[in-house]
């Protein structure tokens, strides 16, 4: 008798952690697909820019086969830009598998926040306080100036 009330309750226990896994999952948000070194969804960049960009970025990979990401969003959607920034290191696999040398740089302006999210491969050459002073003393000002 138990066998005959335990299979109706281990269907509906399925059935609620399907629910409940897809409801964790529709709150993620939409990552844009990688394609390339510069992706600007938040559209702050020209053409000529992001293809200079896109030029340096090879040229140092090709030099020391660490791998850079420059991305920018219009908005966080709500999401911590660390979130952001861990999500699309490895949803896209930056850096090299073994090396962990990648380095994703986040740049969301419509919510004015920046990051470099740095793999632990190259923590040792870029702290968490290099990079903050990277944006700091480099990138802030020049933003402000206007110049993306």
């Amino acid at each position: 008798m138990v066998r005959i009330h335990l299979r109706p309750f281990l269907i509906l226990l399925a059935a609620l952690v399907m629910v409940m896994g897809g409801l964790a999952r529709a709150e993620d948000p939409p990552l844009p697909a990688l394609t390339g070194r510069v992706i600007d969804r938040a559209n702050i960049l020209s053409d000529a820019t992001e293809a200079s960009l896109a030029a340096r970025i090879e040229a140092h990979e090709t030099a020391s086969t660490n791998q850079i990401v420059i991305v920018t969003l219009p908005d966080l959607m709500g999401r911590p830009i660390e979130d952001w920034g861990l999500m699309l290191g490895r949803s896209w696999g930056i850096g090299q598998q073994g090396k962990n040398n990648g380095i994703v740089f986040l740049i969301a302006p419509n919510d004015r926040e920046l990051r470099i999210e740095v793999g632990y491969g190259l923590e040792g050459d870029l702290t968490d306080a290099t990079a903050n002073d990277i944006i700091q003393s480099d990138v802030i000002p020049l933003f402000k100036r206007g110049d993306m």
